[in-house]
């Protein structure tokens, strides 16, 4: 440990200190723009003690339950709580001049101006926010719709015993009504599922139904608007820009009464009479015989396309036939001569219309035949639901909306709620999606409806807090130009309270880092302006903006570091690694990801015995430099790969700690495997695999194959299986082994979760529980999915009749992912996602996933302006009208990949 040290008290400090002021004014509403690391949390906390307390008029604090905080997770919630009540803790037992002290630097006030009195409420703040009705109402916008809809089922037509239903049985629920429903959608629309199964490339109709899972709220939008299947078709018909032609009819008349055999002949001719023709003139001779020759409109269609549009279909004028020495006939046809200037030839034209007409009409059909299949999936969907009396997270933002906005009850909900509420504070506000800033909008506008008059009262404040950079949910609907166009209407809003208040509207800018050292914000600078983040253009890049604020650290003088290392570059593979032996999914050892990993894994090692220095905050402000330890580590990836298990993987052959991945899957986790395998072979003690597997596993641990299992397995009777030769084996390393399974067929009668919490908690021939077993094999990693494991098997077992055999069916079927939160990190380093690091920082982050593409996911289901449906599974089959929607979602998909690069550097404070 060194010396300590403080951050100077700059001008830019004191000038964030103001603006962080400004923004926790109680009686003005705020819209704040905030950097990552400018202290945003606190000012929502200290704006909400500012609202409890007593005004320096007199004027008593506002009421803890006319007080709304909206965020937008349940981990911010609860920050945000933690840290309210601990102040507020604190200030119930400080005495009078620390109290005084504490008060005075949240107000910006003299420790004189306060009395005895504004010390006792101050003080009573605490136990009155523990006694107020439904605690503090501090909360995620999904669990303020709740209450919303709690309060007022009958106007938002829902039932009033609803219950929320969690993405995992949401996903249940949707794998199930498509099971039911797909033979059902076979019989009804069997030309329509053909149609679906023959664009997916091989992965079947579910493949096209999966791609209406995330839209299924806005196609319940279209089905209502739409009505009938005509207009439906007809709706969709325009959004593709197609005609009342199918396909078919559109080439039957351009290949058949359009085609111009006779010139084509003519050009045949031309082409045939070359002394020396080129490449190109060859290739147009031969294709121009072929399409002659064929009598199939189809094949004549493919055979044209292909000659005259490329591989690709694209047109590109390399592919278009240039006939140097052709004659009149061939060029006025085909040719494209750029260096005159002069236009390409007829056919091509003509073909590039008919092809954007077939693939207008073939995106029609495709899309029509979707929602045929699909719709009333989506309605039995909903139907189940509502039967059920459950709403899935979608349906509380819609249902909320709804009610706020467009039903009968609206202006009279949005009364009664305006009864009991004077402020309202939104957290992250890049992150709402449109259908939320609805229901907000209407909130804010009931409740400051009038408030321009001085008389009113009491004020009525909008705090809204967030930063357009961060904006990266956008597959939960957040849109970064949404909460610009929100910014500006906050101003038209406030701007008449404003001038009557002779001031200015209180928007201030916090871009003082308080997390991060110089160094860390001066490289973000540097990638800001050659990678900007707001409305440019995505390729190429444009040049640097001059109006991006810089960021200023609070931390001057605390020295940090930014390193850069060179990619890692593909080898070929080893003679050992042949790709036609290989399993499928194997990575060799020498692929970049896989030496990326083992080099970041080496390098912490190095580092942690060296023991390197970062800066640690202690009490005050105070830094001092200690020994980097495992939790302050933080490795930051774009998405959960085989680069993200290598990381865990190496770091774990490097025996450093490592806290897992922060999800998996239930099934595919080696423990749970392990545990399965217990329950396998009791019900089934003949299959060798299984017991081969428990042999070689954690339980007993019998890993040398020559010395233990081929033992064991080799030279046996036809017919005898391994628990049969285990039973007689005399080596005395095997007694552990048949002591375990003997037990285990003992336990066959028990429910699940008995089995399973028997063999975890009993202690074996070497002292060790089975969950210690199971710990010294895979790590502490392994303790969440094996706890989840054993939840699940509770639950069966409580559910109905406890059965082992029905259990593993039900359990093998799921498809369970498990989240885990890694905030707290213990003693371990976190691999995690940037999307799950949001909030979060650590002295050292690394970032070995910023090379790969911007493009997010491969959309295949859109929808245009007006909210009409069209499915496009590949860019090789995309109308006009859904490469112009694919173009634009793939420009924001790299705009955000930018925005994503932005968090996860900020999330380091020294490097």
């Amino acid at each position: 440990m060194t010396e300590a040290v403080k951050s100077p008290d700059t001008p830019e400090f004191e000038r964030a200190l103001q603006a962080q002021a400004e923004a926790a004014h109680p009686d003005q509403s705020a819209w704040v723009e905030a950097n990552a690391g400018s202290g945003k949390t606190k000012v929502l906390i200290d704006r909400v003690t500012r609202l409890l307390l007593r005004r320096p008029d007199g004027r008593a604090g506002a009421p803890a339950n006319s007080i709304l905080c909206i965020t937008y997770t349940k981990a911010a919630a609860n920050e945000m709580l933690s840290r309210l009540f601990a102040r507020l803790g604190d200030w119930s037992v400080l005495p009078d001049e620390a109290l005084r002290g504490a008060l005075a630097r949240l107000e910006g006030r003299q420790e004189a101006d306060y009395r005895a009195e504004d010390l006792r409420q101050a003080r009573a703040l605490f136990a009155q926010a523990l006694e107020t009705p439904g605690g503090l109402r501090i909360e995620t916008i999904h669990a303020f719709c709740a209450r919303i809809l709690r309060r007022f089922p009958l106007e938002a037509g829902i039932s009033p015993g609803f219950r929320e239903m969690e993405d995992q049985e949401a996903d249940e629920l949707w794998k199930k009504v498509l099971y039911d429903r797909l033979i059902e959608a076979a019989a009804a629309h069997p030309e329509a599922i053909s149609c679906l199964s023959d664009v997916t490339g091989g992965r079947g109709v579910q493949a096209a139904l999966e791609a209406l899972k995330p839209k299924r709220q806005a196609l319940l939008t279209f089905h209502r608007k739409a009505g009938t299947t005509e207009t439906g078709d007809q709706l969709i018909r325009t959004a593709c820009g197609a005609g009342e032609r199918p396909a078919s009819q559109i080439i039957e008349q351009a290949m058949m009464q359009d085609l111009p055999e006779a010139d084509i002949l003519t050009a045949i001719a031309e082409l045939s009479e070359q002394e020396d023709p080129g490449k190109s003139d060859v290739k147009l001779l031969e294709g121009l015989r072929h399409l002659i020759d064929a009598q199939d409109t189809r094949q004549r269609y493919q055979i044209y396309l292909s000659l005259l549009a490329g591989r690709d279909y694209k047109f590109p004028s390399a592919s278009n036939p240039f006939t140097k020495d052709a004659g009149m006939m061939t060029r006025a046809l085909f040719a494209r001569d750029t260096r005159n200037s002069a236009p390409e030839g007829r056919e091509i034209s003509r073909l590039k219309q008919t092809y954007a007409a077939v693939c207008a009409a073939e995106a029609a059909k495709r899309t029509s035949a979707l929602m045929k299949v699909g719709l009333p999936m989506v309605d039995a969907y909903a139907e189940i639901k509502r039967t059920r009396s459950v709403l899935d997270f979608d349906d509380l933002i819609a249902r909320t909306r709804d009610l706020l906005t467009r039903s009968n009850s609206a202006e009279w909900v949005l009364y009664k709620l305006d009864g009991g509420l004077t402020h309202l504070l939104l957290d992250e506000a890049q992150d709402t999606s449109p259908d939320q800033w609805a229901l907000i909008n209407a909130l804010v506008e009931e409740f400051q409806s009038g408030l321009a008059n001085p008389d009113k009262g009491e004020p009525r404040t909008q705090f809204v807090v967030g930063d357009p950079k961060q904006s990266i949910y956008s597959f939960q609907g957040a849109n970064q130009e949404r909460f610009i166009a929100e910014a500006e209407r906050f101003v038209q809003r406030e701007q008449p309270v404003a001038q009557i208040e002779g001031r200015q509207v209180n928007r201030p800018e916090m871009a003082m880092s308080f997390r991060s050292t110089p160094e860390v914000l001066a490289f973000v600078d540097a990638v800001r302006r050659h990678v900007p983040l707001d409305k440019a253009e995505t390729d190429p890049l444009p040049a640097p903006l001059q109006h991006i604020r810089e960021h200023s650290a609070r931390r001057r003088n605390q020295a940090g570091r930014v390193d850069l290392w060179p990619l890692e570059q593909a080898e070929a593979p080893s003679d050992d690694e042949s790709h036609w032996s290989a399993p499928t999914d194997h990575r060799p050892a020498n692929a970049p990801r896989r030496k990326l990993a083992s080099k970041i894994a080496c390098t912490l090692r190095d580092m942690l015995r060296r023991g390197e220095m970062v800066w640690k905050e202690e009490a005050k402000g105070v830094w001092c430099r200690q020994r980097l330890q495992p939790q302050d580590i933080l490795i930051l990836v774009r998405r959960r790969n085989d680069l993200f298990e290598g990381l865990i993987e190496s770091l774990k052959q490097q025996n450093i700690p490592v806290a897992g991945a922060d999800r998996l899957r239930l099934l595919e986790n080696l423990g749970v495997q392990d545990c399965l395998n217990l329950i396998r072979f009791v019900l089934q003690p003949a299959d060798d695999l299984v017991l081969a597997e428990i042999l070689r596993g954690p339980f007993c641990g019998l890993v040398d194959d020559d010395a233990h299992l081929f033992v064991l397995a080799h030279g046996r009777k036809r017919g005898e299986t391994l628990w049969q030769r285990l039973q007689k084996a005399d080596q005395p390393c095997f007694e552990p082994a048949r002591t375990l399974c003997q037990r285990l067929l003992s336990w066959r009668s028990l429910p699940a979760f008995e089995f399973l919490s028997q063999a975890l908690n009993s202690r074996w021939a070497d002292g060790f529980t089975g969950c210690d077993q199971l710990v010294r094999r895979l790590g502490e990693p392994v303790r969440d999915p094996v706890a989840a494991l054993l939840q699940n098997a509770l639950g069966h077992d409580m559910s109905g009749p406890a059965s082992l055999q029905t259990w593993l069916s039900d359990i093998e079927s799921q498809d369970k992912e498990l989240k885990r939160e890694l905030g707290e990190a213990g003693n371990a380093v976190r691999v995690m996602t940037v999307h799950g690091a949001k909030g979060l920082q650590a002295p050292l982050v690394i970032l070995p996933d910023t090379t790969g593409s911007g493009r997010l996911g491969q959309e295949t289901l859109f929808f245009d302006a007006s909210g009409v449906p069209v499915y496009s599974p590949s860019k090789k089959l995309d109308c006009t009208a859904s490469q112009i929607l694919r173009q634009a979602g793939e420009q924001a998909a790299e705009k955000e990949s930018r925005r994503l690069l932005y968090v996860a550097l900020t999330r380091a404070s020294d490097r």
